[in-house]
């Protein structure tokens, strides 16, 4: 096969007697190599840390980096200090900061009692909830974020408002509201594969256009259950990205408690049925979180949909084509095609 790339912008694929190679062109060879999509890890937190709790954004630069090595030119940060992002995305759009096309959702739209104060606004009242999509629409974020203490009506109004201004709302789903009920509230996704969820939400879930972001990788590590073998902390992807001190204090952490398995093959068995059912389904990790590392992270979870039953082609395609339909732009990147943004790999 033979690509024509100009100005960051795929002119032309197909097999290699069938496309014209201009004259001037500069040749790459990528004989026996295999091209595909740049990945996209669409659930990740670019603070930094590596505890779920700790947080490190001097360090962003390394976070940046480490996710381009593991081949991942697209991010969804699914809650943040939104100055903090805004200004990432502005500069790496800008070309003066190098790193993966940030999408961001700025803070959490969280309850009275915010469980991330530091990058949540809090609603007590729906009086405030046209005030934050507002800011959000000034800031020019890419979907609202709501979190698990709101209520209900809350979720409703918060759609309503976003609608209205064009920004899609993602959740992760509050615990007091089943399933079934949030599919009829205008989500557009929920922020992990659930644990326990009925066929009725499924079916609300496909019917609805309700996309999933699986965070698989984020579950397996609950429990620690990933560090049963710590063997996968040499992965290049994770020793030429992480410092020294860092691994040391990896490497000193040890399993917990059984339960976490348990919900891992719960969620493996759920992501199935979702994909089976033809919910959408997009690759994000969560990172970062021990044993979640950004960058090599979206390669495990990759695995984990594997083992979970997906294929490996489909699983790729949560990470590259279905990403990019959530974000409604599967006309600009996510597959290899003329006309869209040269975002891809060589392996």
């Amino acid at each position: 096969g033979t690509f024509i790339i100009d100005g960051g912008t795929i002119q032309a694929v197909g097999e290699s007697a069938a496309v014209d190679v201009p004259g001037n062109a500069r040749l790459i060879n990528a004989s026996g190599m295999t091209v595909m999509p740049a990945l996209a890890d669409m659930h990740v937190h670019m603070v930094g840390g590596w505890d779920g709790v700790s947080v490190d954004i001097l360090g962003y630069q390394r976070y940046l980096n480490a996710l381009l090595y593991a081949g991942v030119t697209t991010v969804l940060d699914m809650g943040n200090v939104m100055p903090f992002t805004i200004q990432m995305r502005q500069e790496i759009n800008a070309g003066r900061l190098v790193g993966p096309r940030i999408l961001t959702s700025g803070p959490l739209i969280d309850g009275p009692e915010p469980f991330w104060p530091d990058i949540s606004f809090a609603v007590t009242t729906d009086e405030q909830i046209p005030k934050f999509v507002e800011k959000l629409k000034n800031a020019n974020v890419d979907f609202v974020k709501a979190y698990a203490g709101l209520t209900e009506g809350h979720i409703r109004e918060l759609v309503k408002e976003s609608s209205q201004v064009g920004i899609p709302v993602f959740i992760h789903r509050p615990r007091s509201i089943p399933y079934e009920n949030l599919m009829d509230t205008g989500v557009e996704a929920i922020a992990h594969t659930p644990i326990d969820i009925s066929d009725e939400a499924i079916t609300k879930m496909k019917d609805n256009g309700v996309a999933c972001l699986t965070t698989l990788a984020v579950m397996e590590v609950r429990g620690l259950q990933r560090f049963q073998d710590k063997s996968f902390l040499n992965h290049a992807l994770i020793q030429d990205t992480t410092p020294p001190w860092f691994i040391d204090e990896i490497m000193a952490l040890e399993p917990k408690e059984e339960r976490p398995t348990e919900r891992l093959q719960s969620v493996f068995v759920n992501v199935k049925k979702l994909h089976d059912r033809g919910v959408l389904l997009v690759a994000g990790t969560d990172a970062p979180y021990p044993g979640v590392f950004q960058g090599e992270g979206i390669h495990r979870e990759l695995e984990l949909l594997v083992e979970a039953g997906l294929t490996p082609i489909e699983a790729n395609t949560a990470a590259t084509k279905n990403a990019a339909v959530l974000m409604k732009a599967d006309d600009e990147w996510g597959t290899l095609a003329a006309g869209k943004r040269a975002d891809l790999i060589v392996i």
